[in-house]
């Protein structure tokens, strides 16, 4: 099948450097929730025209990270639980089925390195979630690439640019569980087995984010959420 050899315009390069940007300080707490977008003072600042920026925050609008009001202009959303909860379940849903399909092609060198990352994982000391989310990050990327499209890849790693945010800021690992959860979907790719696979990945993510929103709910002091 021939690659698609459409050249971006410069308008297209601008707009997906801005949004790339924009992404970043937003997940990085930078640019707090209800934090009004002011066109001009974007455009000034990342060296644009207003109307780069202006499709840069539809874009943003469109993904749930920015509002737009008419005659108030945009803002920053403002973060809910169920927001978290949301991009969780979608990269439970992507990274799932990256895992059925990974069986396929997985490689024993990729079955190494993901058992050289479970040791590690397994040696990494309680409370050190910096170190632990490096490797869970390999530990699924691994997988998440040997799926065989490339759209989904594109996808998880959209949304992971998110939930990775969220999992550094509030999350509360379980190191021993979710080293075993690791485990249980690596002796799936060992054995081929795409819906064991699948079945363990979705429910290892959804543990994730349970534990998350429980901490949360618990630690967070009230009305730093729009809701809970």
């Amino acid at each position: 099948m021939p690659k698609n050899t459409t050249k971006r315009t410069p308008f297209q390069v601008e707009v997906d450097r801005v949004l790339k940007q924009l992404r970043k300080e937003i997940y990085a707490g930078k640019r707090m929730p209800n934090e009004h977008l002011v066109e001009k003072k974007l455009a000034d600042t990342y060296n644009v025209t207003r109307m780069t920026i202006r499709q840069a925050l539809s874009i943003l609008a469109n993904d749930g990270l920015v509002e737009i009001e008419p005659y108030k202009g945009a803002s920053v959303a403002a973060l809910t639980i169920d927001r978290i909860v949301e991009g969780y379940q979608v990269v439970s849903m992507l990274e799932g089925h990256a895992a059925y399909l990974a069986v396929e092609h997985i490689t024993k060198e990729d079955i190494k390195k993901l058992k050289d990352i479970v040791n590690m994982q397994g040696n990494v000391e309680e409370g050190d979630a910096k170190t632990w989310q490096l490797l869970n990050q390999k530990f699924h990327k691994i997988i998440n690439q040997r799926c065989g499209n490339e759209s989904i890849i594109q996808m998880i790693r959209q949304h992971a640019q998110f939930t990775n945010h969220w999992f550094l800021v509030y999350a509360n690992p379980s190191f021993d569980r979710d080293v075993r959860a690791h485990e249980i979907i690596l002796q799936a790719l060992v054995e081929r087995n795409g819906e064991k696979a699948r079945i363990n990945m979705e429910k290892h993510i959804t543990a994730v984010v349970e534990r998350m929103v429980e901490h949360i709910q618990k630690n967070v002091p009230i009305g730093m959420f729009r809701s809970v």
